[in-house]
């Protein structure tokens, strides 16, 4: 690649250091690896990777994509496809493992570091993706704001870093649904979370042991372990 051997050029176009890009390839390439036929030559690792951040850099139309790579629509739509699942799972491990008791217990103080707030172990709220309306999907997509969405449903630490997400629910569907049928919030509605031992407020040595929480907006439902506003 041309472009490696100029590493601003390179993080402008695609977001990403050189030394980022090796690291990926080096992770990813038992994944995105095609073999070699007598059929065709297969589009080489570097290649799909590339397409894909910069498709994910820009955000663009795969038609964009088609015109810059020499790549069919369909093929560019695949790649990118194929390789942010590869992404999602040699990172997210890595990357975005779900917190143990010790994880939790550390973001507990960075919350009340930060914000005097005890025992809270995550701020969760769902955030809309903007998209352009799927063929034959009616008004799945369509939200309370008046456009075609997916969600991204995030727990956050104190640093504002996502510690766990579920993306893909639709538009029209409420952040506390979204909740309560993400992976996590299953976890959590059936007691599975690891989180740590209920434990008493700080200047609160000899009172009633609390358990660890979430914050949200009005928009979720109470629950032991996740607290919203008191209405009005």
């Amino acid at each position: 690649m041309v472009l490696q051997a100029h590493p601003e050029e390179f993080f402008k176009y695609y977001r990403m250091s050189v030394q980022s890009f090796d690291e990926l390839i080096s992770l990813s390439e038992p994944f995105i690896s095609k073999q070699l036929t007598n059929m065709r030559i297969p589009i080489s690792k570097e290649e799909r990777l590339t397409i894909t951040l910069r498709y994910l850099a820009t955000g663009t139309h795969y038609t964009a994509l088609h015109f810059e790579f020499l790549a069919g629509v369909s093929t560019i739509a695949k790649i990118v496809q194929e390789t942010c699942d590869v992404l999602w799972k040699v990172l997210q491990p890595l990357e975005m493992a779900e917190p143990t008791t010790n994880d939790w217990l550390d973001i507990s103080k960075g919350f009340y570091e930060k914000t005097n707030f005890p025992n809270t172990v995550g701020a969760v709220d769902g955030k809309h993706i903007r998209l352009e309306c799927p063929n034959n999907s009616g008004s799945l997509y369509y939200n309370y704001k008046n456009f075609f969405s997916l969600i991204l449903m995030a727990i956050c630490d104190s640093n504002y870093c996502f510690r766990t997400i579920d993306v893909g629910s639709f538009g029209k569907e409420s952040d506390c649904n979204v909740f309560k049928t993400s992976t996590f919030g299953k976890k959590l509605y059936s007691g599975s979370v690891h989180f740590p031992p209920d434990q008493c407020l700080p200047g609160d040595d000899n009172g009633v042991p609390q358990p660890f929480i979430l914050v949200a907006d009005e928009a979720f439902a109470l629950h032991k372990h996740l607290l919203r506003p008191f209405p009005g």
